[in-house]
């Protein structure tokens, strides 16, 4: 029982590190080089955050988290980390579009989890 807990807390503290650490280089590195800016604010919040909320929301359901909560952590540091150090959110269509992934990603691996059992 302590190696499951350990292992779901693992998974949410990893899920949670990626994707604050990904949304802080989304805020702040399109700043710091304006003359890539479009290309870094495309790459970054468009593909990569999405792509990284699939994939943790996917290890943190296959860790043995209800999928219905597994989606839920990638979304919201989305929204809210860059809120805090630039001032403003990303585009609510990225967000959205993480919605969409991390529910794909957390269905993904509630679907792997009970075929492994």
């Amino acid at each position: 029982m302590k190696k499951l807990i350990s292992s779901r807390l693992a998974a949410g503290l990893f899920q949670l590190a990626v994707m604050a650490l990904a949304s802080v280089l989304a805020a702040i590195l399109p700043l710091l080089l304006p003359a890539a800016y479009a290309l870094l604010k495309t790459l970054l919040q468009w593909i990569m955050l999405p792509l990284l909320g699939a994939l943790t929301s996917c290890l943190f359901a296959r860790s043995g988290v209800t999928h219905y909560l597994a989606w839920l952590m990638p979304p919201a540091i989305m929204a809210a980390v860059p809120w805090l150090i630039v001032g403003y959110p990303f585009a609510p269509g990225a967000m959205l579009l993480c919605c969409l992934t991390s529910m794909i990603g957390a269905s993904t691996g509630d679907v792997l989890r009970r075929r492994a059992s």
